[in-house]
């Protein structure tokens, strides 16, 4: 995920970077063939959860149950 992203943020192309990281073939796709590829879509979800968990959602892999717990007590009072 995080060499997705690092990637993209460096300015290399997505085809590219699905070609070395998903799939070889794509790089010799036409642009057609690649605005409709799996792998096209698959780097647009991976890129997705990239986004997530640099704007904080690593904070619940860290505490997952941080949350539900707070949740439940809440409930309580």
């Amino acid at each position: 995920m995080l060499r997705v992203w690092d990637g993209v943020e460096s300015g290399e192309p997505r085809r590219l970077i699905a070609s070395i990281l998903i799939n070889e073939k794509v790089r010799t796709l036409r642009a057609l063939d690649w605005k409709n590829a799996p792998e096209r879509r698959r780097l647009a979800r991976i890129l997705a959860a990239a986004r997530e968990r640099i704007e904080g959602g690593y904070l619940r892999w860290l505490a997952p149950r941080a949350r539900h717990q707070r949740h439940n007590v809440d409930r309580k009072t």
